[in-house]
């Protein structure tokens, strides 16, 4: 079981994104990433499971300095009442499959 942690900053909770440095690019399968693009390259989806929803979504580029799922976060992160400088910690549970748990 693999665990990272991130400490969130009002652009990502106002854009809902959830943001990994581009040096977690093992977290998760070769097979996940896609383009940048929304029209580009679709990557194999991979499952977040937070606040008793589901998202599943492939992983994107979003600069050369970090990586996020394609999907938006922000109604989980409307849900726990998400505040700057929290974190959150996002669990490898399976070969495609993640926890997201938010600590306050």
């Amino acid at each position: 079981m693999t665990t990272r942690e991130i400490v969130l900053s009002g652009a990502t909770i106002r854009n809902g994104r959830i943001y990994f440095s581009s040096a977690d690019i093992k977290f998760f399968p070769p097979d996940s990433f896609a383009d940048r693009e929304a029209t580009g390259h679709k990557g194999k989806a991979v499952v977040f499971r937070a606040g008793g929803g589901e998202l599943e979504t492939d992983i994107r580029m979003s600069s050369g300095q970090r990586i996020s799922p394609r999907k938006s976060f922000a109604a989980f992160l409307r849900q726990v009442a998400a505040k700057e400088g929290s974190r959150l910690r996002i669990v490898r549970v399976a070969d495609r499959e993640y926890t997201v748990e938010y600590l306050a």
